[in-house]
């Protein structure tokens, strides 16, 4: 099977509905997208990953907090501050673009690294010479770009009360809300250092030039974890779990360091993350850990190794609140995006709003008296469901038509339940199955519109990995056929052994 790109993605979630541009009727507004029926279930699939791995499994915390939150809030985040992206607008039409992510592309289809990596540590005059040598033109009307290019804040605005008098901004991040709440959860849940909590919800950036589907939009849902821990603790447990350092730190990853960034001589190299500790690439082993972890994450939801890399943000790219970020990308055609921040924030958040505030941040734990240290994972929903699909996606030249080839981890449901043609013995035998499957707590969908061919077609596409047919011999011995998605073989069961 060959692996296909992201246009043949684009046109498969269209066909199916897996998702859908929003209030389209009334015209097209960039960064917004509905998800279709398809599309929620495997967006669900992966949530309820993430939180089997990040909440459960390791024994933490889930909120949900706010989606609009007063400014002294993000006066003390430093947001209102720093919260930008480069913008440069187009002097004959008045369009609006993102001046880093136009050379970022161009640079990627030349396939030239060093050029690549340099983005990073241009200044807005830097940027803005760049696009105007390269003779970068607006996409909108074709003129030339030559502007200045500028300073623009992301945040959403909005006011509180009926006067207005308040001012206000949709979240950016679902963080804040969780520095605000730390104290009060940890002072009832009784915990020791670390603990993490989590949160899964809606964030806003009002996007200069939303592009790319599901990579750059303007709402979208963030999965994000802030692990508060002592960074004088050495030898740290995990709600009472002793981690098993050896076995993390042993494990390979494929990471781009800045110094590779600088040389752009490859797109990653494959070292163990006791060796990116050692040579200072990850700023603590705690971090570490927890990329260990988020390999694991990854591989479940069906990357492959090959398709992801960790990459460490060089000094120039580095947020206001961070003393080291490392970034996990997912290929998408021949470049990479970003789909996961990893981001060792320090007490900054803490210490700050307590400094806005006039509140105390800091916490007793065990006998000691301090404001944590926080390492944050962010996962962005979006571009890992979006990513995923791409990297999934193949056409098989002998059945003629397209495969989604997602686990049952993340695929919309387990089994298709087919009857094999239009009959009504055959039709409540199938939709009896289909109520057994349920019962037993295995998602599957009904469906008999159009000949089986056509049928079998739809579930591969749509990522489904198995389809049960009840033709004639079901009404016998009460067998049916069990096809496999991956290799389109049929076997026989019963229909209790499946599962």
């Amino acid at each position: 099977m060959k692996k296909q790109n992201v246009d043949a993605l684009v046109n498969l979630a269209a066909r199916r509905a897996i998702i859908l541009p929003a209030f389209n009727i009334y015209g097209d507004i960039g960064g917004f997208y509905d998800y279709g029926p398809l599309g929620f279930r495997i967006k669900n699939n992966i949530v309820g990953e993430w939180r089997r791995t990040f909440i459960e499994s390791l024994g933490n915390l889930e909120v949900e907090t706010t989606l609009i939150s007063p400014a002294v809030v993000f006066e003390a985040s430093g947001h209102l501050k720093n919260f930008a992206d480069p913008i440069i607008t187009c002097k004959k039409c008045s369009k609006s673009h993102r001046a880093d992510k136009l050379l970022e592309e161009l640079y990627q289809k030349r396939n030239d690294l060093e050029k690549l990596s340099g983005i990073k540590k241009m200044d807005f005059k830097e940027m803005g010479a760049a696009v105007e040598a390269e003779k970068i033109k607006c996409d909108s009307c074709g003129d030339p770009l030559k502007a200045e290019v500028k300073s623009f804040n992301l945040m959403m605005g909005t006011k509180i009360g009926p006067t207005g008098d308040l001012q206000a901004y949709m979240r950016p991040e679902t963080a804040q809300g969780i520095f605000m709440d730390f104290k009060a959860i940890h002072r009832t849940g009784g915990m020791k250092l670390p603990i993490a909590i989590g949160q899964i919800g809606k964030v806003f950036r009002n996007e200069i030039s939303p592009r790319k589907i599901l990579i750059r939009m303007r709402e979208f849902t963030q999965m994000e974890l802030e692990y508060f821990f002592d960074p004088s603790e050495k030898d740290f447990q995990i709600n009472n779990r002793k981690p098993d350092m050896g076995k993390a730190l042993g494990t390979k990853l494929n990471f781009l360091s800045s110094e590779l960034q600088a040389s752009g001589k490859a797109e990653y190299e494959h070292i163990s993350l006791k060796e990116c500790v050692t040579k200072g690439y990850i700023p603590n082993e705690f971090m570490a850990y927890m990329l260990s972890i988020e390999v694991g994450f990854l591989e479940r939801l069906g990357f492959k190794q090959e398709d992801i890399r960790f990459r460490q943000i060089v000094k120039e790219e580095l947020p206001h609140y961070s003393l080291g970020n490392i970034d996990v990308e997912a290929r998408l055609d021949s470049g990479f995006e970003e789909i996961i921040g990893n981001a060792y924030r320090t007490d900054f958040d803490l210490k700050n709003h307590e400094k806005y505030s006039k509140g105390d941040m800091s916490i007793v734990n065990g006998e000691k008296k301090l404001v944590p240290h926080v390492v944050e994972l962010s996962f962005g929903l979006d571009r890992i469901f979006w990513t995923l699909l791409a990297n999934s996606l193949y056409m098989d030249d002998k059945r003629g038509w397209e495969v989604l080839d997602t686990n049952r981890v993340v695929a919309p449901y387990s089994y298709v339940v087919l009857p094999l043609q239009k009959d009504e013995k055959l039709e409540t035998q199938a939709l009896n199955i289909s109520d057994q499957l349920t019962k037993k707590g295995i998602t599957n969908y009904y469906s008999a519109s159009g000949s089986i061919g056509k049928r079998y077609a739809r579930a591969d596409e749509t990522g489904i990995p198995y389809a049960v047919t009840a033709d004639y011999q079901t009404l016998e011995d009460g067998t049916v056929t069990v096809r496999d998605r991956a290799t389109a073989e049929q076997t026989r069961k019963k229909i209790s052994e499946i599962a």
